[in-house]
């Protein structure tokens, strides 16, 4: 059955919730999940993001999303953006503004359909590259996307084809007739992603004599479940007061490594953003006694010790 290559999960989270928005590009695995979800009978609304960036090609990308959605019979949003503007006022690279404005714009479209899920084509391959990609750039170590994933603005990411390889996707669109549209600039090797999958992942393929994709995945899977059992046995240490502030010779018991841990959950509870390992080890540092008191944090805050407590103000 079709239904088959939908995660399990993913697949009950979104029948309980009653709809769900589907980011369709055109491209191949976003096909194929608005496909697969409306074949399970889900209640889809299509969001297509128009990034202002590939002229003609963006147009017809966006003219086949809306016949896509029409044929199906289910409702149709566009969003536009001016990726080159948002990356210029922000100062982020093209790929990473697009990212951005992307999902700004899918939870625009989820508010006013009244649903905080929405529903993303990533699949296996994916994960690898996102893989690499993090464990390169030292953020997250070597963990990779969740197929549900609850963002800081209430949107919540689902993504049901995250352990489904390409090639299954691609032989489930040929096998059924399905078009969608190749994006020309995925074979480009100019974008850090694009050179980790044309170029990084083969060459090690080649190295190795096997397919690493799995075997990556595997390992970021199995550094998840061992993050969350530790952050399941810190949320066990009752190391916070009843306000919320925590207790420091109670932290102060505990080796470093895990004071770090401690420290790391507590500022993203408190919502705090970009929380680097500079800043958990500045904020660490509060707990001896004789160190600053206070000191900043990202976002404009501030974390104070007092009393033995520490607190964000």
């Amino acid at each position: 059955m079709d239904a088959e290559l939908l995660d399990t999960g993913c697949l009950s989270l979104l029948k309980k919730a009653g709809s769900v928005v589907v980011g369709l590009s055109g491209g191949r695995d976003s096909v194929a999940l608005l496909h697969l979800l409306h074949g399970a009978r889900l209640q889809v609304v299509v969001c297509h993001v128009h990034h202002g960036i590939r002229g003609a090609d963006a147009d017809a990308d966006a003219a086949f999303c809306w016949m896509m959605a029409d044929a199906l019979g289910v409702d149709f949003v566009e969003k536009r953006v001016d990726v080159p503007r948002y990356a210029g006022e922000r100062g982020l690279s093209l790929e990473t503004a697009a990212r951005e404005a992307r999902y700004g714009a899918f939870r625009e479209c989820a508010v006013a359909c009244g649903t905080p899920y929405v529903a993303l084509g990533h699949h296996r391959q994916d994960q690898a590259e996102t893989v690499l990609f993090r464990l390169c750039r030292g953020s997250g170590g070597h963990l990779g996307m969740k197929p549900i994933a609850c963002r800081e603005d209430g949107l919540v990411l689902v993504r049901p084809l995250l352990d489904i390889p390409r090639e299954q996707l691609t032989d489930y669109l040929e096998g059924k007739g399905i078009p969608w549209r190749e994006d020309a600039s995925n074979g480009e090797a100019d974008v850090v992603r694009n050179r980790l999958r044309l170029q990084v992942i083969p060459l090690l393929e080649d190295i190795m004599g096997r397919d690493v994709v799995p075997v990556i995945n595997r390992s970021a899977r199995i550094a998840e479940e061992a993050s969350a059992a530790l952050a399941a046995a810190v949320a066990a240490l009752e190391v916070e007061d009843p306000q919320g502030r925590l207790y420091l010779p109670k932290v102060a018991a505990y080796p470093v490594e895990l004071q770090k841990v401690i420290v790391h959950r507590y500022l993203k509870r408190q919502g705090v953003r970009n929380v680097s390992e500079e800043v958990v080890l500045a904020v660490v540092s509060i707990i001896r006694p004789g160190s600053p008191a206070r000191l900043s944090l990202p976002g404009g805050r501030f974390a104070r010790r007092r009393e033995k407590r520490l607190f964000l103000e």
